[in-house]
């Protein structure tokens, strides 16, 4: 009995060598691994009512597993996500979420946590302002502009959509000679002049076709400023001025025998307690043109 347990004990020895060895040989020849992927952050289970921004665009992460594993893994089988099922309106701290294939380890990622920006998703219709750059070549003048769409969709982050004060295409007209159509893409502006980026405008570009006609006339004029809304009670002196203070109009004779002085558009005093610029572009009013084509609107105050 004695040597038959001693036979079972070599035997038990021999088999815990044997796995050893299996597992050092598979070892060398699948030796641990790692490996590094670019993984885009998508966003789920968001109530349609609303948009997020400042969502990272990616993250960063590695993995480590047997090499074979590692080798083998398609990026498209990592999957990055913030679970926006439960937001309001606002900013919130989300957690980004990493799925990785099976026999794989994530041992790094460079971005636990987003801040999220919640919006609401809004939609507005603006009409299409052209706005002339340059001028013509000779005696012409700018007789007609046709743009078409003449609307557009606006849509994205209520926050956003209430920025807009109007949807400007700019026609560049230096150096024409002849009528012509040009596709112009839409932007959108503050009434600063300042643009407003981040929603989405259907269509984003529209055809503007110009019409020029012969025997310009000139004429300098004044501008006159005009504000809207209601100055701040804490201000004692308010001094809106234009920079500069005449403009010159281009266009038809006749047109322009009419007209002694040049409305800019009317830019919102409520609310404001120190100095401001608003940077006004002209737009293209019944086929005269103005030069030049942007003016500085400067209010400066004084506080009690």
């Amino acid at each position: 009995m004695t040597r038959i347990e001693k036979k079972w004990q070599v035997k038990l020895i021999c088999l815990v060598v044997a796995v050893f060895l299996w597992f050092v040989i598979i070892g060398e020849q699948n030796p641990t691994s790692e490996g590094s992927y670019t993984v885009p952050v998508a966003v789920e289970n968001l109530d349609s009512r609303y948009i997020a921004s400042h969502v990272p665009r990616s993250v960063y992460v590695r993995l480590a597993g047997p090499r074979n594993t590692i080798i083998n893994i398609d990026p498209s089988s990592i999957k990055a996500y913030v679970d926006l099922s439960a937001v309001k309106e606002g900013t919130v701290e989300a957690p980004i979420h990493v799925e990785i294939p099976g026999g794989t380890e994530l041992k790094k990622q460079s971005q636990n946590r987003a801040t999220v920006l919640i919006d609401v998703y809004a939609v507005k219709e603006f009409s299409v302002t052209p706005h002339i750059r340059g001028q013509v070549n000779g005696n012409a003048y700018v007789g007609n502009i046709s743009v078409l769409p003449q609307k557009v969709t606006v849509s994205g982050a209520r926050r956003l959509l209430r920025q807009v004060d109007n949807a400007m295409v700019e026609v560049g007209i230096s150096d024409k000679t002849d009528g012509f159509t040009a596709m112009t893409p839409v932007r959108l502006l503050r009434a600063d002049g300042t643009v407003v980026e981040g929603l989405t405008v259907t269509p984003w570009q529209t055809s503007v076709a110009v019409n020029l006609e012969p025997n310009a006339a000139t004429k300098e004029v004044p501008v006159v400023v005009h504000t809207r809304g209601t100055f701040h009670k804490g201000l004692t002196e308010k001094n809106v001025i234009a920079n500069p203070k005449t403009v010159t109009l281009r266009g038809d004779a006749a047109q322009l025998q009419s007209l002694d002085h040049w409305d800019l558009p009317a830019v919102s005093v409520t609310g404001i307690t120190k100095n401001k610029t608003w940077k006004l572009e002209m737009p293209f009013v019944n086929g005269v043109t103005v030069t030049p084509d942007t003016i500085d609107v400067m209010l400066l105050t004084t506080k009690e």
